[in-house]
């Protein structure tokens, strides 16, 4: 736990030196088994997703933990760094995208935290279509002081609201874990990246997929979800914000009119967001203009809605630099205060 945090970078990304590092972690004999690597992709990007000069020379970009602290702590960047590695995705077999994450995991806890562990944190993987297996990843890992939240592929079976995922949620939220929801495409099955089929162009794709968050969400608020689990927090960890507004506005006014189908829902839809949701920022959202950017930041209420992260080690890698010409308070909320009320763990009484 930390004395004092300035800034908190909510979504850095691991991996594995080599595509396969994490099978010494997995069980057999599904260790034995082949499943997807790191680089496969439904949609490929026309250029490289990370940066190679983030790569030791025997790994894999972001696969080195004493680079990567140098690059966002050393450098003064953040305080704190939560990390969030991805897994496979959505995988056909359902017990080889569970032991992925147990491996994954156990990974995260053996290699990467207990190089410092004062200032990274983990993110507890879990397969959300098996529930059972989830809840009990959860329970294994949420004492250990350094993880600070539960993952979840953004790809899924069913809206996030439905009444299968609601253990693991439950369980969570026991524990005070967040739920962190991040685009996971590496090898996985995918469904249509649109509700009405495949776009062609990688451009089409990129734009449109973050609409799949608003989905879960409004899941999430229709199900009542939220109005039951009080203390459940979602974090959408790949960016977005910029699309919510435009369509919870949407449902508020459907609400409005149909509030005799979800009785259940007692409060307007937007009133949830405050208490249940966060967003990771994500640098290629908002306006282009610097100059721009404070307002935009105060039209999407980052000042409670927002977390900063670097999205290590994109290409697309932020710099906590974005947001100094937000309002002061808005700047010191975006870059560690909405995480450090959010992450128990990262502070200590009197912290920030």
């Amino acid at each position: 736990m930390l004395s004092k945090i300035e800034t908190i970078d909510a979504a850095a990304h691991p991996f594995p030196r080599d595509q396969e590092d994490i099978r010494k972690y997995m069980r057999a004999p599904l260790s034995h088994l082949r499943f997807p690597g790191l680089d496969g992709y439904f949609y490929p990007p026309p250029a490289d997703e990370y940066r190679a000069d983030l790569a030791p020379a025997d790994g894999l970009p972001g696969s080195d933990p004493e680079m990567m602290s140098h690059q966002l702590l050393s450098d003064g960047k953040a305080d704190a760094v939560i990390l969030l590695p991805l897994t496979r995705g959505l995988l056909p077999d359902i017990d080889m995208a569970t032991e992925v994450c147990l491996g994954t995991n156990k990974w995260l806890a053996e290699e990467w935290l207990p190089h410092d562990p004062q200032h990274l944190f983990g993110s507890i993987r879990i397969n959300p279509a098996d529930p059972d297996r989830a809840i009990e990843e959860i329970e294994r890992w949420a004492p250990h002081p350094q993880m600070v939240q539960v993952a979840v592929p953004l790809q899924a079976h069913q809206p996030y609201g439905q009444r299968r995922f609601r253990p693991i949620w439950e369980c969570a939220a026991h524990h005070g874990l967040p739920i962190a929801v991040h685009a996971d495409s590496l090898g996985g099955n995918e469904y249509w990246p649109t509700s009405v089929g495949y776009p062609i162009y990688y451009i089409e794709y990129a734009a449109q997929y973050p609409v799949n968050y608003i989905v879960h969400l409004m899941s999430l608020i229709a199900e009542g979800v939220f109005e039951d689990i009080d203390n459940l927090v979602f974090v959408f960890a790949d960016g977005g914000i910029d699309m919510l507004f435009p369509l919870i506005w949407r449902l508020d006014s459907d609400w409005r009119a149909l509030r005799s189908v979800t009785p259940w829902v007692k409060r307007t839809p937007v009133d949830y967001l405050r208490d249940h949701v966060r967003f990771c920022s994500q640098r290629l959202e908002g306006p282009l203009d610097a100059a721009e950017r404070p307002q935009w930041l105060e039209s999407v209420d980052a000042e409670h809605l927002l977390m900063y992260s670097s999205n290590y080690p994109s290409v697309s890698i932020q710099d906590p630099g974005a947001f100094e010409d937000a309002a002061p308070l808005l700047r010191e909320r975006v870059l560690s205060r909405n995480a450090m009320e959010l992450y128990s763990k990262l502070s200590t009484p009197g912290s920030g």
